[in-house]
C-alpha cells in the first residue's frame, strides 16, 4: 500500500469515527431527555397530590390523576400528609382563598 493510499484510509477512518461518536451521544441525550421528562411528571404529580391533600381540595378527579401519575410517592403522601393540615412535608402551605363570584 502506498503512502497516499494509507493517508486516504486514515482520513476515511477519521471521518467515520466522529459520525459514530455523534450517533452514540445523540442516542444517550435522547434517552436522558425521555427519562427526565418522566421524572418531572412524577415529581410534579407528587407535589400536586401532597398540596391537594394538605389543603383539603374538593377536586377528586385531579387527586386521582395525580395519585396515579405520582405512584408510589403519592402513596407515601397519603399516609404522611394529614388531610386539611395546611402543611406538607414540613412546609406550611398558604391557605387557598376562594373568590366569591357576583
Amino acid at each position: 500500500m502506498s503512502r497516499s493510499g494509507s493517508v486516504a484510509a486514515v482520513m476515511a477512518w477519521l471521518t467515520l469515527v466522529p459520525a459514530e461518536l455523534l450517533a452514540q451521544v445523540s442516542e444517550r441525550a435522547q434517552s436522558t431527555a425521555r427519562g427526565t421528562g418522566v421524572s418531572a411528571i412524577w415529581i410534579l404529580a407528587n407535589l400536586s397530590y401532597a398540596g391537594m391533600r394538605a389543603q383539603d381540595s374538593p377536586s377528586t378527579g385531579w387527586r386521582i390523576v395525580s395519585f396515579i401519575f405520582g405512584f408510589p410517592g403519592t402513596l407515601l403522601s397519603f399516609f404522611v400528609v394529614d388531610e386539611g393540615s395546611e402543611r406538607a412535608y414540613g412546609v406550611d402551605l398558604p391557605r387557598a382563598t376562594r373568590v366569591a363570584r357576583e
